[in-house]
């Protein structure tokens, strides 16, 4: 069971780290070496089988080039279950690299790498190496933005996973020159061997934009499938700064 609460943490607040509180990955990049940028997020998911967990996140990223950043994650989760002692540490940290390919006036296409390295506390993170593999694709149509993330995680050497794939569409505007709105959907094959259901989700989420160097987020997770080892629901909230 603690293998697929983590999956929920690495899926839904873990690996993407994108556009928080989103997790389909954008193609926006810091836009020249040195460049840097820190977020702090927080998420709370409540879960099917009574469970709980809330994670603190730290990221930092930096720009290596016009079209490339680089970025660690540092995440502490804290469990809470209703028949045995809770559980509270360091998740696993990650790395991650995204390179935009095209970058044309309204279209943009790029890909993002993360390995998610073993170090986080016995029995909250996977005990192995994990990688992950994104593929994004962005289309402008006035103020607003379509998104479609495609991506794959190689899972299988740990103990009940195996090697997971889905995507994302996500859709945001810009209502105001301070907000912007958007939603998103995920449908993904479960991480463990198992569970039968697929993983469908949707999050909707805002950001203000009090300056162009802060970023303010909140959002709201709901699954669509119902498993045991599912979130139920989710509390996003995050704030990003550019330095």
């Amino acid at each position: 069971m603690l293998k697929s609460i983590h999956i929920t943490v690495l899926v839904l607040s873990g690996i993407a780290y994108a556009f928080y509180p989103f997790n389909a990955e954008d193609t926006n990049t810091l836009g020249s070496f040195g460049r840097l940028q820190i977020e702090t997020n927080y998420a709370y998911f409540k879960n099917y089988d009574g469970s709980s967990h809330q994670d603190y996140i730290l990221q930092l990223t930096m720009g290596i080039t016009p079209k490339v950043d680089l970025a660690v994650v540092f995440p502490y989760s804290a469990f809470r279950y209703p028949d045995r002692e809770d559980l509270k540490g360091f998740n696993d940290a990650s790395i991650f690299i995204k390179h935009i390919l095209l970058d044309q006036k309204d279209f943009r296409l790029g890909y993002k790498i993360t390995a998610v390295l073993d170090t986080g506390k016995k029995g909250i993170g996977y005990g192995k190496p994990v990688y992950n593999a994104n593929v994004m694709l962005e289309k402008d149509i006035g103020d607003s933005t379509l998104n479609f993330n495609a991506f794959y995680t190689k899972a299988a050497q740990v103990e009940e996973l195996r090697d997971t794939y889905g995507f994302y569409l996500h859709a945001y505007t810009n209502l105001y020159k301070y907000l912007t709105f958007g939603g998103e959907l995920k449908y993904s094959i479960p991480e463990e061997r198992d569970i039968k259901k697929k993983d469908i989700h949707i999050l909707i989420g805002a950001v203000f934009h009090p300056t162009d160097r802060i970023d303010i987020s909140l959002g709201l997770h709901k699954s669509l499938n119902r498993d045991k080892s599912f979130s139920n629901y989710g509390l996003l909230a995050g704030l990003l700064m550019k330095f």
